[in-house]
């Protein structure tokens, strides 16, 4: 025959009275997780960093799988310490609501602990922001010094694809042939630089004006220039495909790895949860679960005398 404490337990958690969460004991849980998060990870970094041998370029590497390791064990056991001290401190709990103290003492460390991880990275992004910005000031200041004093963006349209010589190659081709002077690639690309320019800056090749402003610097005709010019716009929106098509592969390496990080975070988060629960659970001491259970009756023993009832109050 089942005890009145068994029947009790039997029925399950969901089916006992509500429990009642102790945030001061959360909170001391939570205080003492992310202190020795902090003590235990500083430990790991000196340890690992100690290890180093400035003579052997593989000491670092072990260095590296050793911190690693440690930054994924020492949020464990600052968790599982820190259910223990919120199971402990919440007063007359069972083994089930110390596990919920363990729980919420968890959520709570995650919150906090993306807190101050978001405030961090935002400082480190900050400065770095503010060192990139002065480096791209001063690289494009650099740049339209360079481009200022050749007079042309020769540099600015290669780098984006564009080859003079070989727009220029069937018309010249064409006019060596006939004894024609030749448009040499300086001249093209001093015709098209300011199309060019606004071309990089909007992504859009404008035609006509491409066009226009060959026939009118260079001595090419209206029918000549066309053909350079397809030739350029070609070029260009074939470049322009390739960037496209750059930016498309980068965005979907850059999915593959973020969803990659986000199972290596759910691991982890989830191993906390664990840890911390465990915690809670077993900070919850003997004395505490029978002041939560208030009457305990044990089982009689086959053939003799059932022991004294025993009553026990809050």
């Amino acid at each position: 025959m089942a005890t009145a404490a068994q029947q009790r337990a039997g029925v399950g958690f969901l089916a006992g009275p509500p429990v009642k969460v102790s945030w001061g004991s959360i909170i001391a849980g939570v205080v003492t997780a992310l202190g020795l998060w902090v003590l235990l990870y500083a430990f790991g970094l000196a340890l690992g960093l100690s290890t180093i041998n400035p003579q052997d370029a593989g000491s670092a590497k072990s260095s590296g799988i050793f911190t690693g390791v440690w930054g994924l064990v020492s949020p464990l056991i600052a968790l599982f310490v820190g259910g223990i001290v919120a199971g402990r401190c919440a007063g007359v709990q069972t083994k089930a609501s110390g596990g919920i103290h363990g729980l919420v003492m968890w959520g709570l460390t995650t919150l906090v602990g993306l807190w101050l991880l978001g405030n961090l990275v935002s400082a480190l992004a900050g400065g770095l922001f503010s060192v990139g910005k002065s480096a791209a000031q001063a690289t494009g200041a650099a740049v339209s010094a360079g481009a200022a004093g050749s007079g042309n963006l020769g540099q600015v349209a290669r780098s984006f694809g564009l080859d003079a010589n070989d727009a220029l190659r069937p018309v010249n081709e064409r006019l060596r042939a006939e004894g024609k002077p030749q448009v040499t690639a300086a001249q093209l690309e001093a015709a098209t630089k300011d199309v060019v320019q606004t071309a990089v800056q909007q992504g859009r090749l404008d035609r006509q004006m491409l066009v226009s402003s060959i026939a009118e610097k260079t001595a090419l005709s209206r029918a000549d220039a066309e053909d350079v010019a397809n030739r350029v716009e070609a070029q260009f929106n074939a470049a322009q495909g390739k960037a496209g098509q750059a930016v498309q592969t980068g965005a979907l390496q850059a999915a593959d790895a973020t969803g990659k990080a986000f199972w290596g975070v759910f691991g982890a988060l989830f191993l906390g949860l664990i840890s911390a629960i465990l915690g809670g659970t077993v900070g919850v001491n003997k004395r505490q679960r029978i002041s939560a259970e208030g009457v305990v009756v044990t089982t009689p023993p086959e053939g003799g005398l059932p022991p004294p009832r025993r009553e026990v109050y809050p």
